[in-house]
């Protein structure tokens, strides 16, 4: 009887230290419950209405967000500010699966005789091509004083607007090194209205600046065109400028060591009658779309 009397005695004190350990380890639950919820009303701090959720959460012993419903984390969120909306960047693709099928002198042309938005995401595909152009030693261009000056129309020759140009330095890296070598667009649509005339007739050549149709900056001056080398010589003599009603002008002096070869010139690549591919002098390439008399009038060029 003692020694049952004792077991039972033994189990009874055996189930008491279990219950403390238990109670213990309740205890240690709510002390890590209430340094979570701590942290997570830390995080909260500057949203006002998460106060009085963190305290009352921290008298009961349980972080906010599990009193509330996720409320503190829901609060935490509201705290935190949307995102920046980044515009989206103008891509490529829509150019590229149009140009895809096109040898490099029908995608120049393509791109040219194309409106401003359409040339924008084309000005990569404009530079590769124009170097691929450049480093084939094709046939010269045939009947140039013809296609670059006619003056079958009666309008004082022809005329082209600069579309777009390469540098020097990128058109030499590119040659040597290839196009991945130079970053970017490789080259540039010409930002301002560029137009030049040729006048087989006259053999007059006229380089203008046009902005908003009320100003001009014109040089003018003597051209040669070999045709067997596909080289044009020309030099400046006069420059007249406009400024609406008002216009004046007056010769330039003649510089004597820019005489024969030593003058400036552009070596044609190609002269059809919508475009022209040329490089010149400064060592550059560029390209000119042919315009028409309705261009002229409408934007305010030789009139």
């Amino acid at each position: 009887e003692r020694e049952s009397r004792g077991i039972g005695v033994w189990r009874r004190r055996g189930t008491g230290g279990q219950g403390a350990r238990r109670e213990r380890d309740r205890e240690r639950e709510r002390e890590r419950e209430v340094k979570r919820m701590h942290r997570s009303c830390g995080r909260l701090s500057g949203v006002s209405s998460s106060a009085g959720v963190c305290a009352a959460a921290a008298r009961r012993g349980l972080p906010a967000s599990r009193r509330r419903g996720g409320l503190a984390q829901q609060q935490h969120n509201a705290s935190v500010p949307a995102p920046r909306r980044v515009r989206p960047r103008a891509s490529t693709e829509g150019s590229s699966s149009v140009l895809d099928n096109l040898d490099n002198l029908a995608l120049v042309k393509k791109v040219a005789l194309s409106g401003k938005v359409f040339q924008q995401i084309s000005a990569r595909e404009m530079f590769e091509a124009l170097i691929a152009i450049n480093q084939i030693k094709s046939k010269k261009p045939e009947n140039l004083s013809k296609v670059l000056a006619g003056n079958e129309a009666g309008e004082g020759g022809s005329y082209w607007k600069l579309v777009y140009t390469v540098g020097k330095k990128n058109l030499n890296e590119a040659t040597s090194k290839g196009t991945g070598s130079v970053g970017g667009n490789g080259g540039n649509f010409f930002p301002v209205t560029a137009v030049q005339n040729w006048n087989e007739e006259t053999n007059r050549i006229q380089n203008g600046i046009f902005i908003l149709g009320v100003f001009s900056l014109i040089f003018s001056g003597d051209f040669e065109l070999v045709d067997k080398s596909a080289i044009l010589y020309f030099d400046f003599d006069r420059l007249d400028i406009s400024l609406g009603p008002l216009s004046f002008g007056f010769d330039l002096p003649a510089n004597e060591e820019r005489v024969g070869k030593k003058r400036p010139f552009f070596i044609w690549l190609h002269a059809d009658e919508d475009i022209a591919i040329g490089r010149g002098r400064g060592g550059g390439i560029a390209v000119w779309k042919k315009v028409d008399k309705s261009y002229r009038e409408d934007e305010g060029v030789y009139v």
